[in-house]
């Protein structure tokens, strides 16, 4: 939904939209070729016109040489078996001539960085190559404006960076118009001319980046929308009276270095890591774990770890280094090709399954392969119904659960019709009704807003709090910076690092090798120390290091 939404974008300009779950961005996204009324029937007033035409009136077929839209999930959009097929698709359906069509295929896949897969079967590619290819697709029909709807939120970080390398590569060769719908904000924002900002249907903010974000930003955190993580810094050193003009505003490292004087006066102290190994006994050991898929090379190789009752743990790596198949093994859906994983003492291999599931939790990464009822409170009732408890217990527990999870008002709604951070949440919630002592998650917050990633951290803080286990994978690192205190790094199925965020994040040989980056506070943090030997990693603690006494800043930022 829409609410008199008015506004004027110019050629070329890169503009990033932010909103919520369910704040409009979608349904804004599918206006602009005409998917919205044409496809999707919807009452509307006003008047739309891209390069003057009414994208209401014109033809999706005319639409798609004007705008070409690419949708989070590249493999909801690919439609042939090889990557060629892919990219020729619209320009044979609007029956150019062959060469025309020839030249397009080139050059869209040049542009892409995608020649050499011309031939290669698209199931094959990683996410990164398939999100290429599908932009690489819509370039072919030589669009004018590129509308992208969360391209990244299925990639890992080494994916996502090529998307956005890519998005700059275009804009640098031609004048091509971008509208990005994203949640990474960190990765993009120097690309970015304007944000416009939706809440529930309406137009909050139009402008740059620098005066939006300074001009609104608190407002916009209170809404749970994503802020880059040096501006969150910057906001609250403003709110504890440090001055920071607004043309002078930080959005990256970058920019904090040269508002800020240099200093080397005073080391920061780490926030403090709680360890939960003292004196306790593994919950779950791997003992020289491998594991092979068939007729493939092993996806986990010699694996020996513990993991401590009580942990926060956060599984980090690119794809295919092995993370999901580690969590897999902990909860019986895989068995090791080698070696023995336990738990409490006891081999998983040989435990019932009915058992085991009843001690330990697992969200799957895409949750549409767990829903199996046809009500969100069905849903989560499910596992509780089939374990035989009270309707009275099922009914208390589900509405509480449902309640932490901001589920109450889609109670009777089919899982399926659900939004995917709504899916996501869902998901969440159907594992915490069991009380188990282990919860496993992978990808928990994939597609999530930064207010239900908030929301669902404190949930599994609170849990783990409570005495449960929560081991997490997730290539969100600020999830794993905020809530994780400890962090198994991952490459090549093996362990490549095991630590507490805070060694994580500066040990630039893990990050390159697992294709991660390191985080804006700590990019920053390491220029103004000319150090990386106690770099903290949340906002929190960046922000106390910048407003301590002891490092004499002027209220009055020196510009």
């Amino acid at each position: 939904m829409l609410s008199n939404v008015s506004f004027e974008i110019k050629d070329g300009e890169f503009v990033l939209v932010l909103g919520t779950s369910g704040s409009g961005k979608s349904v804004f996204s599918l206006c602009f070729n005409g998917i919205i009324p044409q496809v999707v029937p919807v009452y509307y007033s006003g008047k739309i016109l891209v390069n003057g035409r009414n994208p209401q009136e014109t033809p999706v077929s005319e639409m798609a040489t004007e705008v070409g839209l690419v949708f989070q999930d590249p493999d909801a959009q690919l439609v042939a078996m090889y990557v060629e097929d892919e990219v020729v698709f619209g320009p044979e359906n609007l029956m150019f001539e062959r060469n025309e069509i020839g030249e397009r295929l080139k050059n869209s896949l040049e542009m892409v960085g995608m020649w050499d897969f011309k031939d290669m079967h698209t199931w094959s590619l990683s996410g990164g190559q398939k999100q290429r290819v599908a932009i690489g697709s819509v370039l072919s029909m030589k669009p004018k404006i590129l509308v992208l709807d969360e391209p990244t939120s299925n990639l890992d970080p080494a994916g996502t960076r090529s998307v956005f390398e890519l998005l700059s590569q275009l804009r640098s060769q031609s004048d091509l118009t971008v509208i990005a719908i994203e949640h990474k904000i960190d990765e993009l924002i120097e690309q970015v001319d304007r944000l416009l900002v939706f809440d529930k249907g309406q137009l909050i903010a139009n402008g740059h980046p620098r005066q939006v974000i300074s001009q609104q930003g608190d407002e916009l955190m209170k809404k749970g929308i994503n802020l880059p993580q040096i501006s969150e810094m910057a906001l609250g050193a403003r709110s504890r009276g440090l001055a920071i003009p607004d043309d002078k505003f930080p959005l990256t490292s970058k920019d904090l270095t040269e508002l800020l004087p240099a200093t080397n006066e005073f080391i920061p102290t780490q926030r403090e890591i709680v360890s939960n190994q003292n004196g306790k006994s593994p919950q779950v050991s791997f003992e020289h774990v491998t594991f092979s898929y068939p007729y493939r090379s092993p996806a986990l190789n010699d694996i020996s770890l513990n993991i401590y009752p009580g942990e926060f743990l956060a599984i980090v790596g690119q794809n295919g280094a092995g993370k999901t198949t580690l969590t897999k093994l902990m909860v019986g859906l895989l068995k090791a090709t080698k070696g023995h994983v336990l738990f409490e003492g006891q081999d998983i291999a040989k435990m019932p399954l009915e058992r085991l599931t009843e001690k330990v939790g697992y969200v799957f990464q895409y949750p549409d392969n767990q829903l199996v009822t046809d009500t969100v409170f069905d849903e989560v009732a499910f596992s509780m119904r089939i374990r035989g408890y009270s309707e009275d217990k099922v009914k208390n527990t589900v509405d509480e659960v449902l309640m932490e999870m901001e589920l109450t008002s889609l109670i009777n709604r089919h899982p399926l019709t659900l939004s995917m951070g709504e899916k996501r949440r869902l998901s969440v919630a159907t594992m915490l009704v069991l009380d188990q002592d282990i919860i496993i998650l992978d990808e928990p917050t994939m597609g999530m807003d930064w207010g239900h990633t908030v929301s669902t951290m404190k949930i599994c803080q609170k849990i783990q709090k409570q005495g449960h286990t929560i081991i997490m994978v997730t290539h969100d690192m600020r999830v794993v910076s905020n809530w994780a205190d400890r962090v198994i790094a991952m490459t090549d199925g093996k362990v490549l690092l095991d630590s507490a965020p805070q060694a994580f994040f500066v040990d630039e040989i893990s990050l390159e090798k697992t294709h991660l980056s390191q985080l804006p506070v700590c990019r920053w943090r390491n220029c103004k120390l000319n150090s990386q030997a106690r770099c903290t990693t949340c906002v929190e603690d960046s922000l106390n290091f910048l407003l301590d006494p002891k490092r004499q800043l002027k209220q009055e930022v020196a510009i």
